[in-house]
C-alpha cells in the first residue's frame, strides 16, 4: 500500500530535476513467481523496441529509492525497479534461505520475458545481481555494481545491521518518518531525497504505519557468497561503481572486486559519495549511469 501524505518541506525545498524527476512517476505493477507476488515500478515500458534497465536496491531498502533516477534513464531503455521479496511493496515470504534474492531477479525476468536485461544493483542489491548472473548468464548482457561489499575469507568485514523491528507500529506518520535511519550511517546531505525515500518506507496498517521491510530477511557477511568464487563465476561485462567516501567500500576493495571478475571495468569512484549515493550524490550517479549506458551502446555497435 502507498502513503498518500503530502510532500514534506524538505522535498518542496527541493531542486528542479528533482521535482522534475517526481513528476514522471513510473507505473507500479505487480508479477507472480516463486509462490510470491512481486512488486516491480517501471519507466517507458510500452517502448519494447528500447533494451530493458533493472534497477535492484540493497537491504531494507525498496524500489522507490530510484525514483528519482529511473526518469533520466527511461529516455533510452524501458526502466524496471524491483521490489525484492519481504521489502517494499513485493510480499513477504515464511523463510529466505540463501539465493532468494537472485531467484526474485531471474523469476522476474523469465515472468516478464524480458531477458537478456542490463541490470543495476546497488549494495547488497548488486550481491543478489552478480549471483543472479552468475546462475543465468542468459538472463544479462552488462551488470553496473554500485557499492556493493563482497566478502573475502580472512578479512574484516563490515559489522552486521542490528536487529531492526519491523513490527513496530507509529500512530502518528510524522514521527515514524523522523525515526527513519541510513544503515550504515552517514552525513544527511540532500534532506529532499533522505525524506522522499523515508516516507515511502512506511505502509499504512492497522492503528497506524509501520516500515515495509521484514526483519526475518537475513542480514550480515555470514550469509553472503564467498566473494572469490562468486566474482569469478560471472561471465558477463561487470561496470564497478563506488562512493570514494564510502564506509564500507574503499578504493583498495573496489579494485580487487573488478580485477576478480573476468570482464571487470573499472573502480569508477564517485568523489564524495558516501554508500547511498542515491541520496548523497543523485546527480552524480546519474551521469555515471547514463555514459556507462551510453558506452554499452557503443560496444554493442562496435561488435
Amino acid at each position: 500500500m502507498q502513503t498518500s501524505a503530502s510532500p514534506s518541506v524538505d522535498e518542496q525545498m527541493a531542486p528542479e530535476w528533482f521535482s522534475w524527476a517526481l513528476s514522471q512517476p513510473g507505473e507500479s505493477r505487480r508479477v507472480g513467481t516463486d509462490g510470491v507476488q512481486l512488486h516491480y515500478r517501471g519507466w517507458s515500458l510500452r517502448d519494447t523496441y528500447k533494451p530493458v534497465l533493472l534497477l535492484v536496491h540493497g537491504y531494507g531498502a525498496h524500489a522507490r529509492w530510484w525514483d528519482f533516477i529511473a526518469p533520466f534513464l527511461a529516455p533510452t531503455h524501458r526502466v524496471i525497479a524491483l521490489d525484492l521479496s519481504g521489502m517494499g511493496d513485493s510480499d513477504h515470504r515464511t523463510h529466505y534461505p540463501p539465493g532468494t534474492g537472485a531467484r526474485d531477479i531471474t523469476g522476474l525476468i523469465e515472468a516478464l520475458e524480458i531477458g537478456p536485461v542490463i541490470a543495476v544493483g546497488h549494495s547488497s542489491g548488486g550481491l543478489r545481481v552478480l549471483r543472479a548472473c552468475s546462475e543465468r548468464p542468459d538472463l544479462f548482457s552488462r551488470l553496473i555494481v554500485v557499492d556493493s561489499y563482497v566478502v573475502f575469507e580472512g578479512c574484516d568485514h563490515p559489522q552486521a545491521p542490528p536487529n531492526m523491528r519491523g513490527d513496530r507500529i507509529y500512530a502518528d506518520f510524522d514521527v515514524a518518518v523522523g525515526r527513519y535511519r541510513l544503515l550504515p550511517e552517514q552525513p544527511k546531505t540532500n534532506p529532499w531525497a533522505f525524506e522522499y525515500i523515508a516516507r515511502h518506507s512506511l505502509r499504512k496498517v492497522e492503528g497506524g504505519w509501520r516500515w515495509k521491510f521484514d526483519p526475518a530477511i537475513p542480514a550480515g557477511a555470514q550469509h553472503e557468497d564467498n566473494g572469490e568464487l562468486l566474482l569469478r563465476s560471472v561471465n558477463r561485462p561487470v561496470h564497478y561503481v563506488y562512493g570514494e567516501a564510502s564506509a564500507i567500500v574503499s578504493s583498495a576493495l573496489a579494485r580487487r572486486i573488478v580485477d576478480l571478475l573476468p570482464l571487470g571495468y573499472g573502480p569508477v569512484g564517485i568523489p564524495g559519495g558516501y554508500h547511498h549515493l542515491m541520496i548523497d550524490q543523485p546527480a552524480a550517479l546519474i551521469a555515471t549511469l547514463r555514459s556507462l549506458l551510453v558506452l554499452t551502446q557503443l560496444q554493442r555497435e562496435a561488435s
